[in-house]
């Protein structure tokens, strides 16, 4: 019995291959297929690719405007620096053509000239305190024209010529300085003004020390 169950229940040859072939066919139906991956990689990589060109090419172009403004800014510093070494150079010169120049004569002092009897009167009148120093100064050039004038007097004995001595010229001035007159009752008599007469009185002192 049992026997004739398996005799009736058994699977033919033709059977495994077409399982077979049907197992094959859903196999490959769920793979994904490989010729619609290819195309969109290959898309992906050209965009990056061109992408990345795009931001080498901004890159490059701020690098020579960067080096371009360095350069200009660095034209700009030499030809001021140049400029004023030529400013430097053109005042070192002209300082070494003065250093050259030969030193101007120095000016003679009031007192070895003749006319310093004038400035000397003028300051004795604008601050009396001085008038002493004034005179020590000019003193000696009064002194040697009233010796010049003495042999002159003599010369002419005919003429009657004024004393050469300050006692002699200013006897009237002196002699109210002796009965006890101030400086400014002898100017005001004499029309002279303070300095001229404080002068004279020096003057006079020192013509006595001398004699």
């Amino acid at each position: 019995m049992i026997g004739k169950m398996r005799g009736e229940f058994r699977v033919e040859p033709w059977f495994y291959i077409v399982a077979l072939g049907a197992a094959i066919t859903g196999f490959a139906w769920m793979m994904p297929k490989s010729g619609d991956v290819g195309p969109k990689q290959e898309f992906v990589s050209e965009e990056s690719y061109n992408r990345l060109l795009e931001d080498l090419e901004a890159e490059n172009r701020e690098l020579l405007d960067a080096v371009a403004k360095f350069k200009r800014e660095h034209d700009g510093t030499v030809e001021t620096l140049g400029s004023r070494i030529v400013e430097l150079e053109q005042q070192m010169k002209s300082l070494t053509e003065q250093s050259r120049l030969p030193a101007a004569p120095a000016d003679y002092p009031p007192s070895a000239s003749p006319l310093a009897t004038t400035p000397a009167r003028s300051t004795s009148t604008s601050n009396p305190a001085e008038a002493p120093s004034v005179v020590d100064a000019v003193a000696p050039t009064i002194a040697a024209y009233a010796a010049d004038a003495a042999p002159e007097s003599s010369a002419f004995p005919e003429t009657e010529l004024p004393p050469a001595t300050i006692r002699g010229r200013y006897a009237e001035l002196l002699d109210m300085h002796e009965k006890g007159k101030s400086v400014e009752q002898i100017a005001k008599a004499t029309g002279m003004n303070k300095g001229e007469v404080q002068l004279i009185l020096q003057l006079a002192r020192q013509e006595e020390r001398h004699a």
